[in-house]
């Protein structure tokens, strides 16, 4: 079976050339083969540490009653935001899952006119006597070494797509990134046959297992996920076999989105990914790399690359979110910014 590469990308925290480029034809190999990739070796100072997240993940020690004014309108119709926030463990009729969105605004400033937008929506941030005192600081820098890891990344791969990195630069000024905590419980909702859910469960290594994220591919350009020493996350290599993608310490796994493929021209492989439950209380938080909203989306200057019809990357990411159960029915709250059709 093939396996997951494991790269140490310390050197690109560096101005070592040589070995730049050994880390370059490596992240290559990963991104064009297989489209996952685990990360290591990364700076210590840059503050991204199971220790940090600790401290990110007391938000869902808050209590149900206290989580409310958090919960996104969809599952709490008297709240206002829509976009980010809380979505509790009852947006899914398994109960397996729950999570908090949060944007750029724990960081900077939203660019002006943002308001007309509702990808800019700000996060509602719980109230700071329910979170340690710090919360607010370390996520904050969490957010920011994500970042900096993801713009690394894209700037590898840029060099060996023989592209310019202000390409990639240039979309995520004014970006949308979301640092998505989730939280999967031990025990889930147990539901009769009729009110069952199609592909639940499924079967590896002869066991069967519940698949608490079913397979898909993210949407958007790279994930950067913490898994926070529970394993679950699995991905499927080009034989279409599910491989577990390995638990390291200070580690990252990687994976390349549907976008990214699209606009590489096919060059870089987005891969299906699940989640399955082996029976342990699972935390994990992924970062989704994305650009500005308004940043169109058209083929690179790659030789041969496969022509498409470009669009504003917010309105694929707005087609895409509101499939999502946490985002049913709020298509038409976000009419496109131009003429857009799926490129799946």
């Amino acid at each position: 079976m093939q396996e997951i590469p494991i790269i140490n990308i310390g050197g690109l925290f560096t101005n070592n050339d040589k070995e730049r480029i050994y880390i370059d034809r490596q992240i290559a190999k990963a991104a064009f083969d297989i489209g996952f990739m685990v990360i290591k070796g990364y700076p210590q100072d840059l503050r991204v540490n199971q220790n940090e997240r600790d401290v990110i993940l007391k938000l869902f020690s808050i209590p149900e009653d206290k989580q409310k004014p958090y919960w996104k309108k969809n599952f709490q119709p008297n709240n206002s935001h829509i976009y980010r926030g809380w979505f509790p463990l009852k947006s899914s009729k398994a109960r397996n899952r729950e999570g908090f969105e949060i944007g750029p605004d724990i960081v900077r400033k939203l660019p002006k006119n943002s308001a007309n937008d509702i990808l800019y929506e700000p996060t509602p941030l719980p109230n700071s006597h329910d979170l340690p005192p710090n919360w607010r600081e370390v996520t904050g820098n969490y957010y920011l070494g994500m970042e900096k890891i993801g713009n690394l990344i894209l700037d590898s791969l840029s060099r060996s797509l023989n592209i310019s990195q202000n390409i990639f630069r240039d979309a995520f000024i004014d970006g949308i990134s979301t640092l998505r905590l989730l939280h999967y419980p031990r025990n889930t909702a147990k539901l009769n046959k009729e009110e069952d859910i199609p592909d639940r469960y499924t079967r590896f290594k002869g066991q069967i297992y519940e698949q608490t994220a079913r397979p898909h591919v993210d949407s958007g350009l790279l994930t950067v996920l913490a898994q926070c020493g529970v394993s679950g996350l699995q991905a499927q290599n080009k034989k279409t076999e599910w491989i577990d993608v390995p638990i390291i310490e200070d580690s990252f796994s990687i994976n390349f989105g549907g976008l990214l493929e699209l606009w590489t021209g096919g060059k870089i492989r987005a891969t299906k990914h699940r989640v399955i439950g082996r029976g342990e209380s699972r935390f994990s938080v992924p970062f989704f790399f994305e650009p500005g909203p308004n940043t169109i989306i058209k083929p690179l200057p790659i030789d041969g690359i496969k022509k498409f019809k470009p669009f504003y990357y917010g309105d694929h990411l707005w087609a895409t979110t509101t499939k999502f159960p946490e985002n049913f029915g709020l298509l038409s709250l976000r009419p496109h910014h131009g003429e857009y059709e799926s490129p799946n």
